[in-house]
């Protein structure tokens, strides 16, 4: 694909399927802006080493005050971007009963909550150039679930809905707004915490044998944030290899 002269935030974009994310639209030409709480050198460096344009804002997505700082600086140092990929995600373990109150309002806080400070602030450039994407990272956790994972369902399965609602608001304007819900991913973080027995369970309840990789992720959310999918809005991949087909 194609993104040349476009600016796009990328979130999270320090690591794991961000990361991928960042450098895959770099990669087709788009001016990219990682902003994450984790420093982002090494996709700066990865980018710069193929000649990309990758530059990351520090930027605590939980506090609409640094987002709209963040989006400042993007501005300055690219152009008003028109893309927007929300891969950033506060993610743990734990039953229901034990997690607390500021840890459910930090998960909801950084995996939807952000997703409509950023959106607010991006939106003017898009509608005036009556072109926009809007890309959210969702969850097949939303469907197949996860055990002790209920904060972190709800905030992914929250973004559907924003994404239905706001599809049918900024259409008019030439912007569109999708969601991409990967399955288990191959992530640094994902092979800390969870089993080699585990990974290759769900490859194999899958359709496609084998564990996803975040460059299967980066792919789909290329396609969406081209031309060629400017004629999609509203919508929700499952990118799980079809461990969801039924």
């Amino acid at each position: 694909m194609n993104h040349g002269s476009k600016v796009a935030v990328v979130t999270g974009g320090s690591s794991g399927i961000g990361q991928a994310i960042a450098l895959r639209l770099a990669a087709d030409g788009a001016r990219v802006a990682n902003l994450d709480i984790a420093p982002g050198k090494e996709t700066e460096e990865r980018a710069a080493s193929q000649g990309h344009a990758l530059r990351s804002f520090p930027c605590n997505l939980a506090e609409p005050d640094t987002i709209r700082a963040a989006l400042g600086q993007v501005t300055v140092q690219f152009a008003a971007p028109t893309i927007l990929v929300h891969a950033a995600a506060h993610q743990f373990i734990k039953p229901i009963n034990e997690v607390t109150t500021a840890e459910w309002r930090l998960t909801q806080a950084v995996n939807q909550e952000a997703a409509f400070h950023l959106t607010q602030q991006m939106l003017p450039a898009m509608r005036a150039a009556h072109w926009g994407r809007i890309i959210l990272i969702s969850s097949s956790t939303y469907w197949v679930g996860g055990v002790s994972m209920t904060h972190y369902v709800t905030s992914k399965g929250a973004l559907l809905g924003f994404a239905h609602g706001l599809a049918a608001e900024v259409g008019p304007y030439g912007v569109t707004v999708n969601c991409v819900a990967p399955g288990l991913t191959r992530t640094a973080k994902a092979q800390e915490s969870l089993s080699m027995e585990f990974f290759q369970h769900i490859a194999s309840i899958q359709s496609i044998k084998r564990n996803g990789t975040p460059e299967d992720q980066a792919g789909v959310v290329s396609f969406l944030a081209s031309d060629d999918a400017g004629f999609i809005t509203g919508q929700t991949l499952l990118v799980d290899g079809g461990q969801g087909r039924t």
